[in-house]
């Protein structure tokens, strides 16, 4: 992390790839595992965005996928 808060995240190519080829069942199955293990740590995230936000990153890793390009995230922490 640099001084500024920003951080860069490269997604491995096997999450990725795990990412562009699982099917909506695995998502949703997923999303509410992941949205009920944050809960008991104290956080929160609902099932439905939890959901909604899988289905999208999964989409956009197959469009990126599609390209040949690598998938990345960006964190800001102030």
């Amino acid at each position: 992390m640099a001084n500024d808060g920003f951080t860069v995240f490269a997604v491995s190519q096997t999450l990725s790839t795990a990412l562009a080829n699982a099917g909506t069942d695995q998502l949703r199955a997923t999303a509410l595992t992941w949205a009920e293990i944050v809960s008991e740590m104290g956080d929160e995230i609902g099932s439905d965005d939890a959901v909604d936000l899988l289905e999208r990153l999964s989409a956009l890793a197959m469009r990126r996928a599609e390209r040949g390009l690598s998938l990345y995230c960006w964190y800001f922490a102030p």
